[in-house]
């Protein structure tokens, strides 16, 4: 009988200890491939995250964050990603990139199909087979993840992107979702992966959850001045590290209420005397 075992993560951002703890815990049992699922770039450590996954001869699909990545490096960016400070995230990752691996990012796939000798094949994408940035809530919207698995010819389709780590069976197919290695939204704080083991009726899936010290991670969030040059998001992001809750959402739909409310567009980017002025009133439960 043919065995294989891959493992699957997503949603790294470029935060190095939980990354390291990830793979510290997949090297315990080590599979036969390690498949990355997008956004794997980030802040505050995208350069190292990205050296330690390439090491380790992993596969990957580009995630929405490296897309918009691609596109500021194309010129092909709206104008407000270079301009306000509700995008200060984008460009400080940006602005931290090498040549060298706007290459590697060039040749990165949207999606990925993994067909190991005598395994069935596996589809892997970040957002949906049809939109890299489209989020996939089985439990919210069955009907987005049924159109998903009907939509692929395969039996097994691996999705992220969200940060919920789930398992989903439908009408014989299966979805994995591996949740995210730097931040799960589901009040769980551990970080989180996937993997598909090869038995002779199909692929076998798990959910594995990796303990990891947050502390490690505000460390790196002040040491790489990330938090400093990043304050609203930035803090936004750390504590959504640390509750397991998506902050960042957060405090993005905090500062368009408010924008809103004094009558100010936010079609395009939120002003940014709001985006400012409203971390000193959103309801911050970390004092970072």
């Amino acid at each position: 009988m043919t065995s294989y075992r891959l493992a699957i993560i997503a949603d790294i951002h470029g935060i190095l200890p939980s990354l390291q703890a990830v793979l510290s815990d997949i090297q315990s049992n080590p599979p036969d491939e390690i498949v990355v699922a997008g956004d794997f770039l980030g802040a505050p450590q995208p350069l190292e995250a990205l050296s330690l996954l390439q090491s380790l001869g992993c596969q990957f699909i580009l995630g929405n964050g490296e897309a918009r990545l691609l596109r500021m490096y194309h010129g092909t960016a709206p104008s407000e990603w270079w301009t306000h400070h509700q995008f200060d995230m984008g460009r400080w990752i940006f602005n931290r990139l090498t040549t060298p691996v706007f290459d590697f990012l060039e040749t990165v796939p949207e999606q990925l199909l993994i067909s190991p000798p005598g395994c069935e094949p596996v589809r892997v994408v970040h957002g949906s087979p049809w939109d890299i940035n489209k989020l996939i809530f089985p439990n919210q919207e069955p009907e987005t993840m049924q159109r998903a698995l009907e939509m692929i010819q395969e039996k097994t389709l691996v999705f992220a992107h969200n940060h919920l780590p789930a398992v989903v069976w439908c009408r014989s197919k299966l979805a994995v979702n591996p949740g995210s290695v730097s931040n799960n939204l589901n009040g769980d704080t551990r970080a989180s992966y996937a993997t598909l083991t090869w038995k002779e009726t199909g692929w076998e899936p798990s959910i594995h959850y990796v303990p990891y010290d947050l502390n490690l991670v505000k460390k790196s969030f002040e040491q790489t001045g990330f938090l400093n040059a990043n304050r609203q998001l930035g803090r936004a992001f750390l504590e959504s590290i640390f509750t397991g809750e998506n902050t960042a959402l957060d405090y993005i739909q905090f500062a368009e209420g408010l924008a809103k409310r004094a009558g100010l567009d936010v079609k395009n980017a939120i002003p940014d005397e709001i985006w400012l002025g409203a971390e000193g009133a959103f309801p911050w439960q970390f004092d970072f």
